[in-house]
């Protein structure tokens, strides 16, 4: 990769994925997708760079307890349904995501921190968690799912390492004629990684 690797990228998850493995990933790493899907991260990776295990939530595949040995991995990737669903949402991510117990933030939030401990466990030491999330407003309250990621981990011991912005393209959707709060056009790839 040449040049400054820059926090913020405009486009895809394949535009800025390449950027955070680049850095944190050496090649030849054991590297488990946990919500691989249909392989959007992984559009303008070389896959065989890395040993990659692939598996998704579609497949049966639950994040809370994955079926890895302890201390297994160099890294881990998550993209969770970190949206609540309902109304609002697109009909396309409900689909994929709509999942009766991650209904309101405090649930997606402990999805999050269920997934961090399981991959605390699937780690090898200094092995990253490569997480996407993004902020959003529940019942008109902020909701900085980031920045409750960043402020709690360091408890189990995964350090914050860095952060990714990727700025969407698309405009998104308005549900309420007056405008309470700025909409959320981004989102977070965060790096943590396996401390103690």
């Amino acid at each position: 990769m040449t040049g400054a690797v820059l926090t913020c990228c405009a486009g895809t998850n394949a535009d800025i994925f390449p950027r955070i493995l680049g850095m944190y990933v050496k090649h030849g790493a054991l590297v488990a997708d946990t919500t691989y899907g249909k392989g959007v991260f992984w559009r303008a990776v070389d896959e065989s760079l890395y040993r990659l295990s692939k598996s998704d939530l579609a497949d049966g595949t639950d994040a809370l307890k994955l079926p890895h040995t302890d201390s297994s991995f160099d890294a881990l990737v998550f993209d969770p349904p970190y949206l609540n669903g309902g109304k609002g949402a697109k009909e396309s991510i409900n689909k994929c995501y709509k999942n009766p117990g991650h209904n309101s933030y405090e649930a997606v939030l402990r999805l999050y921190l269920a997934a961090a401990l399981e991959a605390y466990r699937v780690l090898r030491r200094d092995g990253v968690w490569i997480v996407k999330c993004q902020p959003g407003v529940a019942d008109h309250v902020q909701r900085p799912v980031h920045v409750h990621l960043i402020s709690t981990l360091p408890l189990i011991g995964m350090r914050f390492e860095d952060e990714f912005v990727l700025h969407a393209s698309a405009t998104p959707v308005m549900r309420h004629v007056t405008q309470k709060h700025a909409r959320k056009n981004h989102s977070y790839f965060l790096v943590f990684r396996k401390v103690r």
